[in-house]
């Protein structure tokens, strides 16, 4: 069920309750480089792996080839010694990235802030303000806990793994300091942290083998305040601590200010919360991009959660990169180089697989390896290789970077087109090439042949190579057959593409949803894949990537065709079908897939937000919602087009993107629209 009482304003999320793991998703902060979720050290841990704090990049070996996104232990806590309050006020100020929670106690009130700084990636700033409604005396203890261990999640979301998994091991701990280091690399984690006060207090320190307290003591008379910070300081590798700033918060603050004078939807609707919630899907999108970095991606679940072992998949090239690409062309140029700088992995996986080329993992970790143990999804989801060439086109384009091109797009073309030279099969008799096992999108349709989604993409990646790299005759002649035989499965009667060969001949599915959890809870897995349904967007999608290749009765057709049979079983579905149906004019529908891709975390539709963590491709997905659906924005590289379709109750949209080095201004109202370029 919705979570009803979330309070969304236009700048302010907050939420008055006990602290549960929804909470802890919803109130996450992160810089990109480091994310912490919403949860409080005064609340015991159940498990040593509830209080998650994450390092973007940090994974560590589980096996032979598994790895886990690292869980670090927990030196943020300042905890007062009274009783753990009932009712807390948790409140997340999106404007400037910090998170706070107010509570009472008899004769105290407390409000607790944190913030993962902006303008410091390796810096977590807490304050604790306390305020005496009567004379008394307070212990606060600052508390660093080393006891963390990781809960690894098994691909199969049916199964339930309860096994802890150490990571980390401690080399050395004191009052300030702890120092670790990954079991199976030994790559050392150094975590140290100052306390600040504003008034004397008298101290008392004591240090375990996993855990180090300082308990911090003082009297407060009637209207007194006492504020205590502690400033914490993450460390990985051969990492230098950056230079201390004489106001780490107010540093933060204007760290955030300029990012959203760049990434900022100003929205004015009938719905009061939406404009919120826009800022929230934006905020989250954030807080896990370590802009800077060549050599993080973002995982399903970003900072959030440990969820798919905090791998990265299709859904940062096609749902996240594109808010990046518009936004902060360099944070998706990183985003890029990250699968540039894999290449020679991908070509490793490719021989492995005894084919040409580049084949990326559909499961990525930080070291480029295949992490999925599900053999049927890791082998036939190949879609993904081309999912990345077509980023990098999308991201050229709009950019106009043709550095990147020529020094990197050009050779992951190449390279992938001959994977799927490889990877397809000439079929003589019927004068084409096809692919079999393979999975589109849709990962209800079992492994089947000549995946429409797949097979366009792959002849698009097969262009982009034609087009872009460096190839000899021969190979530019077998490339540009192939590009011309692809089968791609189209009805030419009903003037409608086919999901794939077998779609069609699968049983009509004995049941329907009544709510938004997914199916493969109440029906096998295995059984699903045998029922004409599909889980997300699969045609639709293709649709959406490629607007100006599909005529509009083609993409009503296609809407009308797989909608009805669609469970959205995969959060990444519910954006893609508000934007289809917005450029389709449907608005009833385009409304009610809009309110659920917008709302899915902070009303936590599917029912997994808090356990699970937020779903970073959904996020991505209801931005493009917005910008591609209602404000119509596209380029092939040849200039800016709008074409504004607001929806029933959208009265007026403004945000601002970046074009080949310049920004423009974008004002859409009822009647007219404005795309106008800054000047500098």
């Amino acid at each position: 069920m919705p979570i009803s009482d979330i309070r969304i304003e236009p700048w302010v999320i907050s939420k008055s309750s006990g602290i549960d793991d929804f909470c802890e998703s919803i109130f996450f902060i992160g810089n990109g480089y480091l994310g912490i979720r919403g949860f409080q050290g005064w609340q015991k841990k159940k498990q040593p792996n509830d209080h998650a704090i994450f390092r973007a990049g940090l994974f560590s070996h589980i096996s032979h080839h598994i790895t886990d996104m690292v869980q670090l232990p927990d030196a943020t806590t300042l905890c007062p010694d009274t009783p753990e309050p009932d009712t807390v006020k948790q409140e997340l100020n999106l404007r400037t990235g910090v998170v706070s929670w107010e509570w009472e106690t008899p004769g105290l009130r407390f409000r607790m802030e944190r913030t993962a700084a902006m303008s410091d990636s390796q810096l977590i700033l807490v304050k604790l303000t306390v305020t005496a409604v009567k004379d008394t005396h307070l212990n606060v203890q600052a508390i660093a806990d080393a006891g963390v261990r990781n809960l690894p999640v098994h691909d199969d979301q049916m199964v339930e793994i309860n096994d802890l998994v150490k990571l980390l091991d401690i080399d050395s701990l004191g009052a300030n300091e702890l120092k670790m280091s990954t079991l199976a690399e030994r790559t050392p984690v150094t975590i140290c942290w100052q306390l600040k006060s504003d008034r004397a207090f008298t101290r008392i320190q004591h240090v375990t083998h996993d855990t180090a307290v300082t308990t911090l003591s003082a009297a407060l008379k009637q209207g007194e305040c006492w504020t205590i910070e502690k400033h914490v300081r993450i460390l990985v590798g051969k990492e230098a601590p950056h230079a201390t700033s004489a106001d780490p918060w107010a540093d933060s603050i204007m760290a955030w200010e300029e990012l959203w004078e760049n990434c900022d939807i100003r929205i004015q609707a009938d719905d009061r919360q939406l404009q919120g919630a826009i800022r929230y899907n934006i905020f989250q999108l954030l807080c896990s991009n370590a802009a800077d970095e060549p050599n993080i991606s973002i995982g399903a679940r970003g900072l959030t959660h440990g969820r798919y072992k905090g791998n990265t998949f299709w859904d940062a090239e096609i749902f996240l990169v594109p808010f990046f690409t518009w936004t902060r062309p360099q944070a998706a140029r990183n985003l890029l180089k990250y699968r540039v700088n894999r290449l020679s992995d991908a070509k490793s996986l490719a021989k492995k697989q005894n084919l040409e080329g580049a084949r990326f993992p559909w499961m990525c970790s930080s070291d480029g390896t295949e992490q999925c143990e599900s053999w049927d999804i890791g082998l036939c989801e190949v879609h993904i290789t081309a999912d990345i060439a077509y980023a990098m086109d999308r991201y050229v384009r709009a950019s106009g970077d043709s550095a990147f091109l020529r020094d990197h797009a050009a050779q992951v073309y190449r390279e992938t087109a001959r994977y799927w030279l490889s990877r397809l099969t000439w079929e003589p008799n019927r004068g084409c090439f096809s692919s079999f096992f393979v999975k589109g999108p849709d990962e209800y349709c079992g492994a089947t042949i000549n995946n429409t989604y797949t097979n366009w993409m792959a002849r698009h990646n097969i262009a982009l190579a034609l087009e872009n790299s460096r190839l000899d005759a021969a190979e530019n002649s077998r490339l540009s057959f192939a590009k011309e035989h692809i089968t791609l499965l189209y009805d030419l009667d009903r003037d409608l593409f086919l999901q794939d060969e077998q779609f069609e001949r699968l049983e009509p599915a004995p049941f329907l949803k009544t709510d938004d959890a997914p199916s493969y809870k109440v029906v096998c897995f295995d059984r699903m894949q045998r029922y004409r349904v599909i889980k997300q967007a699969d045609l639709v999608l293709l649709m959406t990537l490629f607007p100006k290749d599909f005529t509009l009765a083609m993409k009503r057709n296609v809407f009308t065709a797989y909608e009805p049979l669609t469970l959205h079983d995969s959060t990444l579905s519910w954006g893609i079908h508000a934007l289809l149906a917005a450029r389709l004019g449907m608005w009833e529908k385009a409304t009610s897939y809009f309110e659920r891709a917008v709302y899915l975390d902070l009303k936590d539709l599917m029912g997994n937000t808090g356990h699970e963590g937020l779903h970073m491709g959904a996020l991505g997905a209801a931005w493009q919602a917005v910008v591609y659906g209602m404000a119509g924005l596209w380029t092939d590289g040849d200039g800016l087009s709008l074409n504004p379709m607001l929806p029933p109750g959208v009265e007026r949209l403004r945000f601002k993107v970046w074009y080949q080095g310049e920004r423009f201004d974008i004002d859409i109202g009822p009647s007219a629209h404005s795309l106008r370029k800054e000047e500098k």
